[in-house]
């Protein structure tokens, strides 16, 4: 499944299932690796699964982490060996190619993926679930804002008062690259991000389970709402 100029992907298992780029690309980066035998850093935004480095570590990759948006994958692109690079909205490129997003060449990969394993997309994703150790569910919510004013106010809040404890859980760890990205205590992760251009809060949650993705997002709309 391309957008309108096919610079972005997303797929459908046989079952009917959604596949977004959270899961086609650790599918890529396996498939890179062992059928084709290339090689070089695994470029994951900010907003990207933690799948990405558990598969990337599985094939001694190296990985690397960039704010949010494709520029800074093709600029990673430019200055050093890249295997593939993908953000979560879909857009996914190789260092083999252009570094550009290119959902027609994903596409193809992921259909030799398909051919060679002889498995539907979704059986090699559970695979790879099952040699890395980790499973998890991703989510992600916009949330509009009354106006520009209402931003400031939250951006204030979140850079004089850390967040300390999130949904019951304790915050262990905060990476702020582009918005703040809150490690939990048990694994699960919330990124809080606003948009650039119009009042919008941007919420990311990637946990074991989504009954955690939706507590961890209604948490996250309800102190947004409390300071709006």
């Amino acid at each position: 499944v391309f957008d309108g100029d096919s610079d972005r992907i997303a797929a459908v298992d046989g079952e009917g299932n959604f596949l977004s780029s959270q899961i086609l690309i650790p599918i890529l980066i396996e498939h890179l690796t062992t059928r084709h035998g290339f090689s070089g850093e695994v470029v994951k935004t900010i907003s990207g699964s933690d799948l990405f480095p558990k598969v990337a570590q599985l094939y001694n990759m190296p990985i690397f982490e960039t704010p949010i948006g494709y520029k800074y994958i093709a600029d990673r692109m430019l200055s050093t060996q890249v295997l593939v690079g993908g953000e979560e909205s879909g857009g996914i490129g190789y260092g083999t190619h252009i570094p550009e997003r290119d959902a027609l060449l994903s596409a193809l990969y992921l259909l030799e993926a398909v051919v060679m394993s002889g498995e539907d997309l979704s059986a090699i994703y559970g695979k790879l679930q099952e040699k890395t150790g980790f499973s998890s569910v991703y989510d992600r919510i916009d949330l509009p804002l009354p106006n520009m004013e209402v931003r400031s106010r939250l951006l204030e809040q979140l850079q004089s008062y850390p967040l300390t404890e999130i949904a019951g859980q304790k915050v262990v760890d905060c990476l702020t690259i582009d918005g703040y990205k809150l490690r939990l205590a048990d694994g699960r992760w919330l990124l809080i991000r606003f948009s650039g251009t119009e009042p919008v809060l941007r919420l990311y949650c990637e946990a074991a389970n989504m009954q955690q993705v939706k507590q961890t997002l209604e948490w996250a709309k309800n102190w947004a709402n409390s300071i709006a």
